[in-house]
């Protein structure tokens, strides 16, 4: 064997042997090395059922791994996982940071409270206060489930499925890429999401920052009483878990109220500010749109705490305080009513404020609104009812009924209030040429029922438009009627649906 061989042979000897030593002395893959990592990476105490090491490629395989931040064996860890996959590469003992290739997570069960957390940082001081500094190329936790409960009374955890969730250059001091697809709880549906997320805040992860942008499809609004239809939406998010500021749009082709036989196509763009931990929604501004109407809206969806220390139903409530700029009187009956074709059409603007609690109850029954509206140069769609009103209109001017009036429009406005699905009226006016009525009184929205009192001022004598038997009632009521200069006032009422009212003298008063 020719010298140089043998040489070459030795430094070879020499050189495996120095590094079978350094990895000897270095070996990351140790049990004892490995639960001390994850220790200081997550700030809790870590128990592993089984522990291996692979060589080829350098790694090791841990089964069981339990996270606890809580010392009480009564309350749940923070997250468990059945299987941990570490592989690492023999090249990476000697970078700084440390280079880990990948990590596979299979069966991780994340639950985060206010139990599960206490006792967390403080209880194990030195391993918070601690890192090492390890770059880990990948990691993947496909089928992972994520549960955050906010810990008040009789409120349910928020359960998030992930079926696919993919971490890019993960670190302790560094943002880390993601690429995620999940299944969320309220409304159910499916979101990818793509962005930036952490570093871990360790002491608080509501903390830990997050942006990026989502894709939300398939959400099912039935899930919330007395609505229905399927939502998709697009957006961008940034701030923390417990803040994160999120733009974007929603597109609900089928969106009804369920006591309603009829959809409509609702369009919104909306700001909002989400609670990523609890569920809870803070709408800093949203613009909706359906039919020829479109409104404005500000508010918030969210856990009302008083309601379950008080032992009434837990859930969301809906807060907002909205305005309609434009917008027909027709879109929201063929949204709210049970008819298939809507009673009346018109011009409407309003402003409301509305709250709806949660409840097994339909959407309209629970629904509590007050506000004030106004319905320009309406007409009723049923032809006997606009007759009626267009002879009201000729005879308060004076003129003879007939049989084929010129049609006329309404004018309305009011104060109104709403609870269980019935709007009581205040200051409602009702007004068409010859005659303004000013009222009070219920309407129904499920049954579509009227109950309406007050006073109709008219132009003229209504004994002057009338013949026949109509004209000696009205003259022989005539004198009960209070007298102005500008023509009669006459104490009126309006019963009977809105799709066929009736009109009469209220002489009970």
């Amino acid at each position: 064997m020719p010298r140089w061989s043998k040489i070459g042979i030795v430094v070879i000897v020499v050189a495996i042997g120095i590094a079978a030593g350094v990895i000897a002395t270095h070996w990351p893959f140790t049990q004892a090395s490995v639960t001390q990592g994850l220790e200081q990476g997550f700030a809790s105490a870590v128990q592993i059922k089984s522990f291996r090491v692979t060589y080829f490629a350098p790694g090791c395989v841990l089964e069981g791994v339990t996270f606890r931040r809580n010392s009480d064996a009564g309350v749940a860890p923070i997250a468990t996982v059945e299987r941990l996959t570490i592989q690492g590469s023999y090249s990476g003992f000697f970078m700084f940071p440390k280079r880990i290739a990948r990590v596979k997570v299979e069966g991780l069960h994340v639950f985060a409270s206010p139990q599960s957390e206490r006792a967390g940082v403080e209880a194990h001081p030195a391993i918070a206060g601690s890192q090492t500094k390890v770059l880990v190329g990948e990691i993947n936790a496909d089928g992972a489930v994520l549960e955050f409960s906010s810990g008040e009374p009789g409120a349910g955890a928020m359960k998030f499925e992930i079926h696919t969730l993919a971490l890019d250059s993960v670190s302790d001091d560094r943002p880390m890429s993601f690429h995620a697809t999940l299944k969320i709880p309220q409304p159910p549906g499916e979101i990818r999401a793509d962005g930036q997320f952490g570093p871990l805040n360790r002491g608080d992860v509501g903390q830990t920052a997050a942006s990026g942008s989502y894709v939300f499809d398939h959400a099912d609004l039935g899930v919330f009483p007395g609505l229905g239809g399927t939502l998709s939406s697009t957006g961008k998010f940034s701030g923390t878990l417990e803040r994160l500021a999120v733009a974007g749009n929603t597109d609900t082709p089928d969106f009804n109220v369920t006591s309603s036989v009829h959809t409509v196509h609702l369009k919104t763009q909306f700001q909002a500010v989400v609670n990523g931990l609890n569920g809870d929604v803070s709408l800093t501004s949203v613009s909706a749109q359906f039919g020829h109407t479109a409104l404005v809206a500000q508010g918030e969806v969210a856990s009302k705490s008083a309601a379950a220390e008080k032992g009434e139903t837990t859930g969301k409530t809906i807060s907002l305080t909205s305005s309609e700029q434009q917008g027909t009187i027709e879109d929201w009956l063929t949204l709210l009513a049970k008819k298939h074709h809507p009673a009346m059409n018109g011009a409407m603007t309003f402003r409301t404020q509305v709250q709806v609690p949660p409840g097994s109850h339909s959407f309209l029954e629970r629904v509590n609104l007050q506000g004030d509206f106004e319905i320009g140069a309406a007409d009723f769609t049923k032809p006997d009812t606009q007759a009626a009103v267009n002879n009201l209109s000729r005879v308060a001017q004076g003129q003879k009924q007939d049989d084929n009036p010129e049609s006329v429009f309404e004018n309305m406005k009011g104060h109104v209030v709403m609870s269980n699905a019935v709007a009581t009226l205040s200051d409602f006016y009702f007004g068409v040429p010859g005659a303004l009525a000013h009222m009070h009184g219920t309407y129904g929205i499920l049954t579509q029922k009227i109950d309406l009192h007050g006073n109709l001022r008219v132009d003229s004598k209504l004994s002057k438009g009338e013949t026949g038997v109509k004209s000696v009632f009205l003259k022989v009521v005539e004198p009960l009627m209070k007298k102005k200069k500008a023509g009669e006032i006459v104490p009126i009422k309006i019963g009977g649906t809105i799709g066929q009212p009736y009109y009469g003298l209220d002489l009970v008063k």
